[in-house]
């Protein structure tokens, strides 16, 4: 039987239309973020990646690029707006750069314990945030878990006396610099990735960061000393493009973002392991942990910090920010 011009023309289309409809609905998402393979974030990729892969029957994965190796946290966040990177997993002291009242996540003190900021960030809080973001072109599916900060020096921190004039670097929060400064300390941002050398040539005599930072920078190399403050509690974003999400089928746009809550629970989990199994290892490589801390005068001594916050971000976003915690 002999085909008609017409019909070969049509089969011959349909043959090149079917593999150009499935590379559409399939893609590998490159996905950024500045920490090292052993991290929270890394776990927060990882999990999302494994459970978007079985959402999709391996349609949709990660392509994920580790160690700042395509930009600093700010670099990435912007990219991830100009939908020039598919995505990247932030900690909130980035994103205040692009809604500042998001910054207020890490007031400090503002969390009573982990199980209330998780609950929090599932919840209105999270919803909240996300919502202020999204205007902005990101779009974040869920919330990872940087963790609760506590302070390694050279000597114990155990009241905010012992921070009078101690250079400290802190990240690029506004919340978290307020809160040190309060205190009396020398507080400066600095990028993590050039924290190491900057604790090495003496440039701080402290930093500050969740013990799972601590372990996996082997901060202990150059500082003797950890002191469980627990001053601030520092989510992570887990954020997609909006450019890029409206790239792909709306019901895939769904599956996607249904995904990203199963890499908050990996970092979340890793985190929670850390605070112990970490101690154990810092104090086996002669770390001294210290634990008296007092937590009621570090409090009290944050207050002007909290005053500033509010002068500065305004009374209201405050007040809905903590509103929105309990």
């Amino acid at each position: 039987m002999r085909l008609s011009r017409r019909a070969a023309f049509g089969a011959a289309t349909m043959l090149f239309a079917v593999p150009r409809v499935a590379r559409a609905q399939s893609r590998r998402f490159r996905l950024g973020h500045n920490n090292s393979t052993d991290s929270v974030l890394h776990a927060a990729a990882m999990g999302f990646d494994a459970a978007l892969k079985a959402a999709s029957d391996g349609r949709y994965g990660l392509e994920i690029v580790p160690n700042s190796a395509l930009g600093s946290e700010a670099e990435m966040l912007k990219a991830v707006t100009e939908g020039t990177l598919d995505m990247t997993i932030a900690p909130v002291g980035t994103t205040a750069a692009l809604v500042r009242e998001v910054g207020l996540l890490e007031t400090p003190y503002l969390f009573r314990d982990a199980a209330q900021a998780r609950t929090a960030l599932d919840g209105a809080l999270g919803q909240h945030c996300s919502a202020l973001l999204r205007d902005k072109g990101l779009v974040v599916g869920a919330w990872g878990e940087v963790g609760f900060r506590h302070i390694t020096a050279n000597r114990p921190i155990r009241d905010p006396s012992a921070l009078r004039g101690l250079r400290i670097r802190v990240p690029l929060s506004e919340a978290i610099m307020e809160s040190f400064r309060a205190m009396g300390a020398a507080a400066e941002a600095l990028p993590f990735p050039q924290l190491p050398e900057a604790l090495r040539t003496g440039r701080f005599e402290a930093q500050e960061n969740p013990v799972n930072i601590i372990v996996a920078a082997q901060l202990q190399r150059f500082q003797s000393h950890l002191s469980l403050t627990g001053h601030v509690y520092t989510p992570a974003a887990m954020a997609v493009s909006n450019e890029v999400l409206e790239e792909v089928p709306a019901a895939d746009r769904a599956l996607i973002l249904a995904a990203m809550p199963a890499g908050a629970v990996a970092s979340r989990q890793l985190a929670d392991r850390m605070e112990s199994a970490g101690l154990d290892q810092l104090r086996a490589s002669g770390m001294t942990v210290v634990t008296d801390v007092d937590g009621a005068a570090m409090r009290a001594a944050t207050a002007p910090a909290r005053e500033r916050l509010s002068a500065v971000f305004g009374a209201d976003s405050v007040r809905r920010m903590t509103g929105l915690v309990s």
